[in-house]
Parts: structure tokens; C-alpha cells; sequence
């Protein structure tokens, strides 16, 4: 349990004295956050609220105590983070204050605090270089410098492509073992975490990181996990996100320590004719064969992308993004080609056969949902919105908001393997499950229907 206590009076006006005794923020995950104060005054006091942000969200969230109204008031407040509206990753920086009204309406505002909102369950300590920390238990310290140096030597190589962007905070915290780590990640299906064991994932909104150390690949998972934060820094404007293929390969791109499982799976895909229309696929595939066809080819067009037209360009393609344009214009923009265009030149250069997209049908444009109605107000009212803010939502996997929506979820990269083998490198036993399944049935060919958006498979 981490408890952070304030004891610092504060005192507002000649008339009138507001006196703040004392305040505190304890770490209570996975179950929530408490906050409790203490005030007095010669008025009435007739609310109190806290403040919170998370992390780097541009969102905060206002809460009021509940409390009877009088002179000295001894309130808490518990915020529950263990749903997944609510989410809050552990070790990531909490700030907050608090507001204190009385009858008279007078207020004061205390100064803006800021505590790590560590896993509760553990006594935690820290290495860090200059804003990226690595928190570990245990008798880890060796692994979680090596962890950070990985950190650091990640931000060196991708800074051509992401720009200086270690400027913010970045904080990992790194568990010894699976058991340890499920209870921290996100609320989610029972049977997910029985069958995945999550190495890694990346938190992009609350610039948070949780690593399984345990792992043979922990050094290699936290480069594709802070490559995550770097890009969507870099490229994530406050309409959409970089689309899932393009992240998920620069991720690949700044990891040292790939999967050998994502080559194999590409070669066999280019023998067998059966790549998958990279460019143009909105969300990252179902099947475990095809997610490890799906990182393999996304790696294999960026390094692509880099090699030839250089990081200057990656980076202005980010940059495009960040301003707002959406992927398509982007690359007409830096490239001046589209990305379908870029794909079948990456093709070509890999040997494998082109694309035909067909044009005969215009594509539907993607449906926008309907916001959620919330209050907005000058003056901060509980449940609802202060300034740009909206209540925390955390989208807990890998799916990609299309390219036309208004994106304004965050957004949580999640690296995992299946918990059923004991082998340490598993994605080669998708592969070899790809090949059996690729020997049962006919190769497709799949024809895109812009009419309908749908890919959609016919056997020759």
C-alpha cells in the first residue's frame, strides 16, 4: 500500500480562513484509488472535490466527497479503477488537487500533487534515467537496468523517425512472473487470460508500460512496447490513430530480438501466394496464424518503407498524421503514391505476386457512432466534462478505430503468446499450425469489393 500525505495548511482571504490540515492519496490496485482530507474553516464547508489525470491523457476526471456539511470536515473518497472504463494501469503518474467550497462560496485550490500508482500488492523500487523509470520487486535490479538500457537504446534508434519524444515521462513497471502479472492487467474474459500469457503491453495514453520480465524475450518486448508510446506520440492526432499495420511494424522495425516465427511465417506466405492486403485491412486479423503473418509483413513493409525513401519521410509520414490528414492523404502527401501503390512495390521487391485491387465500386464510407451525451459545464460538475475532458476509457486490445472515426479512447498495445505450450519462442508453433492448415485447403485469392469492404475469399 503506498500512501503519499500532504500537511500543509492553506489559508484563503482576510475574512475568511479555509485551512486544508492535511490530504493523502493511497494506492489501493488493482481496486482503486483512496483520497482522504481534512479541512476547517470559519464558514460552513459545503463541498469538496478532487481532481485527477492520469498519466499524459489530456483528460481529467472530477469527482465531489460525500460528507455532512460543517466547520471541520474529515472526508475520503474511493475511485474505483477495476472495470474497464476505468482502468488505470499500475505505475502510472497520478496528479491531483482538490477544491474546497463553503456556504459563502468561497474556495480554495490546493497545489497539484503527483504519486505513482504502483501495485499495492508489492514494495516496489525503481532505476531510472532521466523521465523513463523501471520499477521492479524482488531480487530483479540486474534485469530492470538491463530493461531500462534496452528503453534507452530504443529511444536513440527510433528518435530519426519519432522525433525527441522522451521529453514526457515514460514509466515500466516489470513483473517477475505470470501469476503476478494477470491480476494487473486489464479487466477482461476469464478465458482470454487463461489462455494468453501477455509478455508485454504498452499504454499509450498514460505513457505506461508493464513488461513480464520472466520472459527470454523481455528485452526484445520492451523495445516493441515503448516503440508503441514513441509512435503513437509521433503520428496520433485528436481524430484517429497510425493504423494498427503501420505501428505494429515499427514496433518490429526498433525490436532487436524479433520472433524468428514472423519470417517464416512471410516467406511461406509469399511461396504459397497467400499474403494479406496489408495496407487496407482496418483491423488486425483473428487467427493466431494470421496475426503472425500479419506482424511479419508489417515489419517487413516498414523496414521496406525505411530502406528506401529513407526515415526522413517515416517521419514526415507521421508528422502529416499528427496534423490531421488521415493515411491515405498522408501518403499521397509524402510519398506521392498511395499506400496500396507503396504495398505492390514492397511486393515486388520481396518477390511476391501484386495486388489487384478492384476499382469498379466505390467504397461506403464507415459509419460514425454516436458520442456519448455528456454535461458540460464552467463550473465542474461530478460524472461530467472539465475543459477538453472526458471520463477515462481504455480500449484493452488490439483493435484499430477506423480511419474515420473520432477517436477519442485511449488506447493499449498488448504483446501476448499462449499460455498451452512450453516452448519460449511460440509463434513457430503457429507457423507450423499455418502449414497444416494451408495443406487442408484451396488457396484463396482475395478479390476487395469496395462496394461492400469486405475481402472476400474465392477458391481457383
Amino acid at each position: 500500500m503506498f500512501i503519499f500525505l500532504i500537511f500543509n495548511p492553506l489559508i484563503i482571504s482576510a475574512d475568511s480562513v479555509i485551512r486544508i490540515s492535511s490530504y493523502s492519496a493511497t494506492s489501493n490496485f488493482p481496486s482503486g484509488l483512496r483520497f482522504n482530507i481534512q479541512v476547517e474553516s470559519d464558514e460552513i464547508i459545503e463541498e469538496i472535490a478532487v481532481r485527477m489525470k492520469f498519466g499524459q491523457q489530456k483528460s481529467g476526471v472530477y469527482e465531489y466527497f460525500e460528507f455532512d456539511s460543517s466547520n471541520t470536515v474529515i472526508a475520503e473518497l474511493f475511485w474505483n479503477t477495476n472495470t474497464s472504463g476505468k482502468y488505470v494501469p499500475p505505475g502510472t503518474i497520478v496528479s491531483y488537487s482538490f477544491e474546497v467550497t463553503t456556504s459563502k462560496g468561497n474556495k480554495i485550490n490546493s497545489e497539484e500533487t503527483e504519486m505513482i500508482f504502483h501495485d499495492s500488492r508489492f514494495e516496489w523500487k525503481e532505476v531510472s534515467v532521466d523521465l523513463i523509470s523501471v520499477a521492479y520487486h524482488g531480487p530483479v535490479g540486474n534485469m530492470a537496468t538491463e530493461i531500462l538500457d534496452a528503453i534507452i537504446e530504443t529511444t536513440t534508434i527510433m528518435s530519426p523517425i519519432v522525433g525527441d519524444l522522451a521529453r514526457e515521462p515514460i514509466r515500466v513497471t516489470i513483473y517477475n512472473n505470470v501469476k503476478e502479472m494477470l491480476p494487473a492487467l486489464p479487466p477482461g474474459s476469464e478465458t482470454i487470460r487463461r489462455e494468453l500469457i501477455t509478455e508485454g503491453q504498452a499504454f499509450v495514453d498514460f505513457g505506461t508500460l508493464l513488461i513480464l520480465a520472466g520472459g527470454s524475450g523481455a528485452l526484445g518486448t520492451a523495445a516493441h512496447e515503448v516503440t508503441h508510446i514513441l509512435v503513437h506520440r509521433a503520428g496520433d492526432s485528436v481524430y484517429r490513430r497510425i493504423p494498427s499495420w503501420l505501428d505494429e511494424g515499427l514496433a518490429e522495425y526498433a525490436n532487436k530480438n524479433p520472433a524468428f516465427g514472423y519470417d517464416m511465417a512471410l516467406d511461406l506466405a509469399v511461396q504459397t501466394n497467400t499474403l494479406l492486403p496489408i495496407t487496407t485491412m482496418p483491423t488486425m486479423p483473428g487467427t493466431p496464424e494470421d496475426i503472425i503473418l500479419y506482424y511479419g509483413q508489417s515489419k517487413s513493409i516498414v523496414e521496406y518503407l525505411i530502406d528506401v525513401y529513407g526515415t526522413d519521410k517515416m517521419q514526415d509520414l507521421l508528422g502529416t498524421m499528427k496534423a490531421g490528414k488521415n493515411v491515405d492523404e498522408s501518403f499521397q502527401i509524402i510519398y506521392k503514391k498511395t499506400k496500396e501503390d507503396i504495398e505492390n512495390e514492397w511486393r515486388s521487391s520481396i518477390g511476391a505476386s501484386l495486388y489487384e485491387w478492384n476499382e469498379e465500386y466505390e467504397s461506403l464510407p464507415t459509419p460514425i457512432p454516436r458520442p456519448e451525451v455528456k454535461i458540460f459545464s464552467l463550473t465542474p460538475q461530478a460524472g461530467g466534462t472539465i475543459l477538453e475532458s472526458t471520463n477515462i476509457q481504455v480500449i484493452t486490445d488490439d483493435s484499430e478505430i477506423s480511419e474515420n472515426q473520432i477517436d477519442n479512447k485511449n488506447d493499449s498495445r498488448n504483446c501476448a503468446i499462449s499460455s498451452d505450450s512450453n516452448s519460449t519462442d511460440i509463434s513457430s508453433f503457429f507457423v507450423l499450425l499455418f502449414v497444416n492448415i494451408l495443406k487442408s485447403r484451396s488457396i484463396p485469392k482475395l478479390t476487395r469489393y469496395k462496394k461492400s469492404g469486405k475481402y472476400i475469399g474465392k477458391n481457383e
